[in-house]
């Protein structure tokens, strides 16, 4: 890294300890916004990392962004996730947006501290293997009009404006029917129950929305219809997961290291650290994140110069270890650690819960192993499946 970038991340692990750790159970217990923590993300100018320095952001590479969202996990991790989700909607704004958008929306963002969410999950749509969407975008005397229902939508009664996944006319080939709109979160139209109860990840707030004749003006879509699957910013979902994923696993390691070396056992009053079993269950779960973080940050460093079937091996990969070894990471401190990892009080076992709910996030294990093999034999597909089936708007 350059200073500049060093300086970023350095910035962001003091953030971590000093502001977002503190909060981060009660978040977690109350399962809310994280708001307190969002407005010191926009102090530090994280809200800009990938907001274009043109634009006044930060505009990191992906390597310093991976390290970005993997320290702030450490801190806490439904935070992280946040800035992710909200970081991947400017990526597209970059991508996709006109020079009058991103002059609308990056000062949004850099001068005021507005968040984006992406809300793409559907209650009967499986992203597993092929990307599909039943939300309909409609278009108007005066712009849009959207109907639909999204799960998991991330920031809900929190951010700004949400970026809603969207098929015109209700069509089927996302090839030629998928439209990024952005929705203002005063729009009318929108509804939710606010049911959000879940095992982790409870800071994120993602209950379902329901939209209703929602109108939205027509300078509120990103590109053209299509255009969403074919600039490679889909595959940067998946790869900031598994930077979540290994800076939950960091912190619950640091845990447990700090915890075995204080703790004394009778009658040897020596520190549990120093139990040769311990030693071994430690080392195992080191040397495997240690190997996650690895494959992380190899893709990140290739991501620029890949292609959009290569930045999703790439993700998937990273995604796949970090997921694993983070999973295996979290439990087995709770188990080397012993009955105390299992309470509130310690960090160990949210680590667990948001591990084991975040990693449920798209594309599955399966579908990952699958593209990852399937490189592996010479044969190549996309990270997920384009639906292409017949056009029924």
């Amino acid at each position: 890294m350059t200073g500049t970038e060093r300086h970023v991340v350095e910035a962001a692990a003091r953030l971590a300890r000093e502001e977002l750790a503190p909060r981060a159970a009660d978040y977690d217990r109350d399962a809310r916004n994280p708001v307190d923590s969002w407005r010191a993300l926009a102090r530090a100018g994280f809200l800009g990392a990938a907001v274009p320095r043109g634009h006044g952001g930060l505009g990191v590479d992906m390597p310093t962004y991976v390290a970005l969202i993997r320290t702030l996990a450490g801190g806490c991790a439904s935070t992280a996730m946040t800035l992710h989700m909200h970081s991947t909607v400017m990526r597209f704004i970059a991508a996709l947006g006109t020079e009058a958008q991103q002059r609308r929306y990056f000062p949004d963002v850099v001068q005021h501290g507005r968040l984006f969410g992406s809300w793409g999950s559907e209650p009967a749509v499986s992203l597993s293997r092929t990307l599909l969407m039943e939300t309909a975008i409609r278009e108007t005397d005066d712009g849009w009009a959207i109907d639909g229902v999204k799960h998991f939508c991330t920031m809900a009664l929190g951010a700004s404006f949400y970026m809603v996944w969207c098929a015109l006319d209700g069509g089927t080939d996302m090839g030629k029917a998928l439209l990024l709109a952005l929705v203002p979160a005063e729009a009318s139209g929108m509804a939710t129950d606010g049911a959000w109860d879940t095992l982790g990840m409870r800071g994120t707030y993602s209950p379902s929305v329901t939209f209703t004749n929602v109108r939205v003006p027509a300078d509120a879509t990103l590109g053209q219809p299509g255009s969403a699957v074919q600039v490679g910013v889909i595959e940067a979902f998946a790869l900031g997961y598994a930077a979540v994923y290994v800076g939950i696993a960091e912190s619950a390691l640091a845990f447990a290291i700090d915890f075995l070396r204080t703790r004394v056992v009778k009658p040897e009053n020596v520190s549990v650290a120093q139990d040769p079993t311990v030693q071994r269950h430690v080392g195992e779960v080191a040397v495997r994140l240690d190997a996650a973080r690895l494959v992380l940050e190899q893709s990140a460093a290739a991501w620029e110069g890949a292609d959009i079937v290569e930045r999703g091996l790439l993700a998937n990969r990273a995604k796949y270890l970090a997921s694993e070894v983070g999973l295996e990471l979290t439990s087995r401190v709770i188990q080397t650690v012993g009955g105390r990892g299992a309470y509130r009080a310690f960090p160990a076992e949210r680590a667990f819960r948001d591990m084991r709910t975040a990693t449920l996030m798209p594309p599955t294990a399966d579908r990952m192993l699958e593209t990852i093999g399937k490189s592996a034999l010479g044969l190549t597909e996309s990270m997920f499946r384009v639906n292409t089936g017949p056009n029924q708007g």
